[in-house]
């Protein structure tokens, strides 16, 4: 009888643990919770997006905002993560088109590439020249490039900005094509 007892707890917090990694927030606390969960992809798509027209500050409150609205349309038909990162690239080119004239993005001091202080000066000459030439993208090249960068699959990657796995490896490509000329 204790043995099925530990059974029976065990699947309802299992079936908790699930609920709760895909089921989207309900209350404040909880969405404070998610957001610091997440704070590192919100932070870094605001910096790399924010201008002397389009604060960080402002453009990472307009990511809470539109995070917030759409918790709701969360199916969970991915993780969290993939969802928030393209809630937070469409809204940071959203908040661009909103804010033209043309507008320059502003240099990534804040280390889209991690250059750590144990690489040499060559190295970090290097890496800050790079991230300087994709300061230069388009706005959807430089959000295919945050997302590589980062690690994600193309497949992750073509769910996040709404393109086919293939388009995102051949613009990967062309982007990698393209910053090698300029170096």
């Amino acid at each position: 009888m204790k043995l099925l007892g530990l059974n029976v707890h065990l699947m309802r917090q299992n079936k908790q643990n699930k609920r709760s990694m895909t089921d989207p927030p309900t209350n404040e606390r909880d969405f404070a919770s998610l957001i610091k969960q997440h704070s590192r992809i919100i932070n870094k798509v605001s910096y790399f997006y924010a201008t002397d027209k389009l604060p960080f500050d402002d453009l990472r409150q307009e990511i809470y905002v539109n995070i917030w609205l759409g918790l709701s349309q969360f199916r969970g038909d991915s993780k969290m993560s993939t969802w928030i990162y393209r809630v937070a690239v469409n809204s940071a080119l959203m908040a661009l088109r909103s804010s033209k004239p043309k507008i320059e993005t502003v240099s990534l001091n804040f280390g889209l590439l991690d250059i750590s202080s144990e690489a040499d000066d060559a190295q970090r000459e290097n890496l800050q020249a790079l991230q300087s030439l994709i300061n230069r993208l388009e706005d959807i090249e430089k959000a295919i490039m945050l997302l590589w960068l980062d690690e994600h699959s193309y497949d992750e990657i073509a769910d996040i900005i709404g393109l086919k796995r293939n388009t995102v490896a051949v613009k990967i490509h062309r982007i990698k094509e393209k910053l090698s000329k300029q170096m």
